[in-house]
């Protein structure tokens, strides 16, 4: 807590001495403008005071960091001295310990040895008794072995004689068969040497790499250490950074949201409007053609009657009235050729006057399925004051 407060205390001082140096510096410029001397040398004085205050200021916080390492190395002292004092004093009491603890084991080891001297002469005397009666067991027993020793003797004698002629065919053949099977087994001996040294140089080589890769590694998790300190520091400023943008971009949000609910509203109340017109001139416009084309029938009746005179009288031609259906489609075309033309026009003399068919006119059909896939799917993304004025809107 000292160490923050310390901590502090520098930042403190160092923005203020910051704005103080900033505000000296920005003096300086204006003393070159004045003319007076009297008042030249009053903000000089007035400048030499800021600077005296800064400078004190800085001595201060240097006089109590001095005051402060002082005590330190007071405390460090006298802890060096107590921790002396306390190794003494248990060396002290472990001499004392070891001490006892030796006298205490010379005299339980005298003890031991002479109960084990009194039961080891008890011992030699009863096996002395033991050992000559078993003695002159034996010889007795010596003496009839003798007895059948040598007729053992004897057979075994003859029976050996047998068995060394048998033996040495056999030792010959053995000898044989084991000569061959030592230079086999030298032969192996030879190959696991050779694999020995092998594999003795590859353990070196991979205790050489792995010392390294240790090496390495704890080079990497060192550095890994920092970076993660690093990035601590980092996450927290922008932790900040976040909070701070986050409440602006939601106040923005807000505003946004309420400007989309009243330009929305604005353009329902043109759509309805664009609505009523569109349908009242398109009503004019077909009473107006209506009677247009009324008169226009009535002087196509005169044309034709003036034809007919024209090819029967004139001319001594008969003549054929023009189909009826081929008149009325003519009429109709002409209509609907009208309609458009004066739709082209609206549109050339006002370009906005039907934004939202424009827009799904231009609109290639990929571009169409993208903002129709966004409408659909990205709902979670739209607050639910606005999804509820969106859905009012026809698409």
């Amino acid at each position: 807590a000292r160490r923050l407060d310390r901590r502090q205390k520098l930042l403190f001082e160092a923005e203020s001495s910051a704005r103080r140096n900033a505000a000296i510096a920005m003096k300086w410029a204006s003393l070159f403008e004045k003319e007076i001397p009297l008042d030249l040398l009053n903000d000089m004085e007035a400048q030499r005071e800021a600077c005296l205050k800064v400078i004190g200021q800085k001595d201060e916080l240097i006089k109590e960091f001095q005051l402060v390492l002082r005590s330190k190395d007071e405390e460090y002292v006298k802890s060096l001295k107590r921790w002396a004092e306390d190794i003494d004093s248990l060396l002290a009491s472990m001499t004392d310990q070891f001490r006892q603890q030796q006298r205490q084991y010379e005299l339980e080891t005298h003890e031991i040895e002479r109960v084990f001297k009194q039961e080891r002469k008890e011992l030699i005397d009863s096996n002395k008794m033991e050992m000559e009666k078993l003695m002159d067991s034996r010889s007795n027993m010596e003496q009839e072995h003798l007895d059948q020793r040598q007729k053992r003797i004897q057979e075994f004698q003859e029976h050996d004689q047998r068995n060394r002629l048998k033996d040495s065919e056999e030792y010959t053949n053995l000898k044989i068969k084991l000569e061959t099977e030592i230079q086999k087994l030298e032969q192996q001996l030879e190959v696991m040497r050779a694999t020995y040294q092998l594999n003795t140089e590859k353990l070196e080589y991979n205790y050489r790499v792995l010392s390294e890769r240790n090496e390495e590694n704890s080079n990497t998790i060192n550095q890994q250490k920092r970076k993660i300190a690093r990035l601590v520091d980092n996450l927290s400023s922008l932790m900040a950074k976040y909070s701070k943008t986050d409440k602006h971009y939601k106040q923005e949000n807000m505003d946004l949201t309420e400007e989309y609910r009243r330009i929305t509203e604005q353009f329902q109340d043109l759509q309805g409007k664009y609505r009523h017109f569109q349908t009242s001139d398109a009503k004019k416009f077909d009473e107006i053609w209506a009677m247009k084309e009324g008169e226009v029938k009535k002087y196509l009746g005169t044309v034709l009657q003036a034809d007919k005179i024209i090819h029967e009288q004139q001319l001594g031609l008969y003549w054929y009235p023009p189909n009826e259906e081929a008149v009325n489609a003519a009429f109709q075309e002409a209509r609907l050729r009208a309609k458009s033309v004066g739709k082209k026009k609206i549109m050339d003399q006002y370009p906005q006057a039907d934004t939202i068919q424009s827009l799904l006119t231009d609109v290639s059909p990929e571009v169409r399925r993208m903002f129709t896939l966004l409408c659909d799917e990205a709902g979670f993304l739209v607050e639910s004051k606005i999804r509820k004025v969106v859905d009012g809107v026809p698409r």
